[in-house]
Order: C-alpha cells, then structure tokens, then sequence
C-alpha cells in the first residue's frame, strides 16, 4: 500500500479476482483507473514465467482505440502492477445475460468495432485466444474495448510463411472452436474467427449456439451445423447478418475466413477514407 500511495494511487476497491490476480478499482489525480495485480510464483527469481511475459509484452504495445489501454506497470518482489483505463459499465457479455438479445443496429455497433480490434492484432501476429463477450468492456461512452490478453500469444510463422500452429489449448469451452475442441493442432488465428462467430451469435440470441454441458455432444453440434436462433428473432434478423454468422461458425478451420473477409463482409458498415470520400463527391 505504501508504494502504491508514494505513486499517487488511492482508494482501491477489488473488482475481480482469478488465477494469480486480482482486480481493484483505484483513483490517481482524479482519473479512476483498474489495477490489474499479479502475484509472481518465484519472486526470488528475475525471470517471469513465458504466459506472463507474453501478456505484459502485448498489452504494453498496444495502440488501437478499442483495446485495453495500459497507463503504466511496474513490478515489486510479490507482484506485478498492470495499471490500465478504468470501464465503468461493465461488460457486453453481462448486459446480454441481464438485458436478453441485442438489436441488430446495436449488434453491429459493438461487434463491428471489436472485429476491427481484432484485425489490429491478427495484423500484427497477435491472436487473443480468449475472445468471449466478458472479455469486451464498455467505456463511459459505451465504446467496446477488447480486454484479458492472458491467454493471447504473438503467432510464429515458418521459413514458408505459413502460420504455425498451436497446441495450447485455451480459452472458454463454450467460444472454443471445433478443433481445440477435438485436441488437435489449431491455427489461432482461425480459432479466434470461430470465437467471432459465438459471440456474434450470442449477442443476436442471446442464448449461445452449442451447450457446453456434455463436450462430446457440443463437438458433434458444432461439426453439423446443429444450432438455431430463435425463431421470433430468425424472422426479424437480415439474411446478411445471418451468412456472417453462417460464415464464422464454419466447423472446417481452412474453409473459415481470415479477419480481412470478416471486416469486408457486406453486413459490415463501409468506411471510407479522406481520399475515397473525395472521390465520390
């Protein structure tokens, strides 16, 4: 507490809490901020363990105005400080469980900008590997910003330039991809498309796509296509947003889209630079 405070910090009131940290709500000059706390296993040692020095390296970098912003970390002997941008209204994936299925005008309002978050990563050879709704927080503006990078890795590629593929089998069961399902090698990138395609549905429905209660079952849902929205809300749902979530929810990994086609999608607003919108008038 004392460093805390010789940093200015005051007031802490925990939000959350798993794994190795907590998560505390706190004040600095005004500004309300989350401080994300990591216990360290070793901390007589000065290495960090590979997971945790692979968030701390990407979270740092980012820069993209619907990820998690980090205003500074810092490290004692017990524990890592991750200071980031307080989200006062919580989360997408809550207000889905409380509110029940979003409008397709709010839909796309949240889920368009994300997908552009995550071209952001996937274009800098970053893959989530965690994406569900309870990962998206919103903003004092309701802006989504993507968030937790506990999971997420920087994608190798090999001397082809071919994505190398994974055999860490992450995230949460109810957003995993057919194959993670089924333990075999996975290209993240494509495992976070199938991730798209869940909680794109979720935010539409509601209720999500497979059930995760009996895994064997779930893996043999996915792979047939066995999901439905409801009807009352099949009626009122276009047919572009229903090919997008057709699209993602491809059970066969190299049929499923890169995140260029997701974002170029026609259901997908178009945004035009300064030069194109010259163009046109």
């Amino acid at each position: 507490m004392n460093i805390l405070e010789q940093r200015g910090y005051q007031s802490f009131v925990k939000l959350d809490s798993g794994g190795q940290a907590n998560v505390y709500k706190t004040i600095k000059n005004g500004q309300l901020y989350a401080m994300k706390v990591v216990r360290v296993e070793c901390p007589n040692s000065p290495n960090l363990d590979d997971d945790l020095k692979r968030e701390l390296q990407i979270v740092r970098n980012l820069k993209h105005p619907n990820c998690i912003h980090v205003e500074e970390m810092f490290r004692t002997k017990n524990k890592i400080y991750i200071i980031m941008d307080y989200m006062p209204n919580g989360t997408i994936g809550t207000i889905s469980r409380n509110s029940g299925p979003l409008c397709e005008w709010n839909v796309k309002l949240w889920f368009c900008p994300v997908a552009r978050a995550i071209k952001y990563l996937h274009d800098n050879h970053i893959a989530h590997r965690d994406l569900k709704l309870d990962n998206i927080l919103l903003d004092q503006f309701l802006n989504p910003i993507l968030s937790d990078f506990g999971f997420s890795r920087f994608v190798a590629y090999n001397e082809n330039g071919q994505v190398q593929y994974s055999n860490t089998y992450c995230g949460t069961v109810s957003f995993n991809a057919p194959e993670i399902l089924n333990r075999t090698i996975y290209d993240p990138y494509k495992a976070d498309i199938w991730s798209c395609g869940v909680m794109l549905f979720i935010m539409i429905n509601q209720f999500y796509p497979f059930d995760r209660r009996n895994r064997s079952l779930m893996y043999k849902n996915q792979m047939s296509r066995n999901y439905h929205l409801q009807e009352h809300i099949d009626k009122r749902t276009s047919d572009e947003l229903k090919d997008l979530i057709n699209t993602l929810l491809e059970p066969n990994p190299s049929l499923r889209p890169n995140i260029d086609d997701v974002c170029n999608h026609v259901w997908f607003p178009i945004i035009m630079n300064e030069k194109q919108f010259t163009q046109l008038q």
